[in-house]
């Protein structure tokens, strides 16, 4: 069976070391700084990049986060047929939280019509960050074991209906100004004494709860609702730049799952998320027991 290459977006979140060994192709988002643009390709780090966040919210203008353009998903997709590996699984960021997806789509078609032989397919996370990365991570498993490009696609397709992701975050500021809470930014209470809980339903994000006193009260709530879900697999930690909440919140998953530290996936937010969310920010990705709704 011919083996499939691998594109994705970089909303994923998958520690770069993964990428590499997983051999992921990875377009990257654009991140706008007034008139000046950049790419979410790794070139600075994310203490260098939440420097610069905070250089702009004081004085120039925060930043904003765009889709790839088509012409990026091009370059991979041609990049790929040029290595030999006609067929190809993409895997994007929530078409409600981007226009990745379409972008992605658009040049699959493009693509197509020069190379006939291509064989492309994009599958949309409905989600982000280490749920997109779990999934390319189910995609790169059936790649290695020589499933063919649609099981292949069969399987991620199946398993993002299963991940369930939650996050807190200390101040909802940076989620208000991205623009993709509109629905909830009623809902998202600027008092010091509430703590957001965040989830992604039906690809779209959404409120899970509000707790009330210090941040370690909203990690009990989300260790409590993976305890009570998680059917096995890989539970991943994911945080912004604020190791302190990383910490406890892998401490109270060990506990409460009964797992080593070494069994939980730690990564971070990447900088094209970190404009969402800010640095003080943590959040914990899983398979449930039984499949999500919608």
């Amino acid at each position: 069976m011919e083996p499939f290459a691998i594109v994705c977006d970089s909303g994923h979140n998958l520690p770069p070391d993964l990428v590499e060994k997983k051999g992921l192709a990875q377009v990257p988002f654009v991140i706008n700084f007034g008139l000046e643009g950049g790419l979410d390709d790794g070139t600075i780090t994310l203490e260098e990049f939440a420097e610069l966040l905070d250089r702009y919210e004081k004085g120039k203008g925060y930043p904003t986060t765009s889709a790839p353009a088509p012409s990026r998903f091009v370059d991979a997709f041609v990049s790929s047929i040029k290595r030999g590996l006609s067929r190809i699984l993409t895997i994007t960021i929530s078409a409600k939280l981007s226009q990745t997806y379409d972008a992605a789509v658009l040049a699959a078609d493009m693509v197509r019509e020069e190379f006939p032989q291509s064989e492309i397919e994009v599958v949309d996370s409905r989600s982000g960050s280490m749920a997109e990365g779990m999934l390319l991570l189910e995609a790169a498993r059936a790649r290695d074991l020589g499933w063919p490009l649609q099981e292949a696609k069969r399987l991620v397709e199946e398993m993002r209906g299963r991940l369930r992701l939650l996050a807190a975050f200390e101040s909802t500021k940076y989620l208000v100004k991205s623009g993709r809470v509109r629905s909830i930014q009623h809902l998202l209470s600027t008092a010091l004494s509430i703590r957001p809980v965040i989830t992604v339903k039906d690809g779209a994000v959404a409120l899970y709860g509000r707790m009330r006193g210090r941040m370690d009260n909203a990690l009990d709530r989300i260790a409590e609702e993976v305890q009570r879900t998680r059917k096995s697999g890989t539970v991943s930690v994911i945080e912004g730049i604020a190791p302190d909440l990383k910490e406890m919140l892998v401490g109270k998953l060990c506990q409460r799952l009964g797992v080593s530290r070494e069994q939980i996936l730690e990564s971070k937010i990447g900088p094209a998320f970190l404009v969402h969310t800010g640095k003080r920010a943590v959040g914990v990705v899983w398979e449930q027991e039984a499949p999500a709704q919608g």
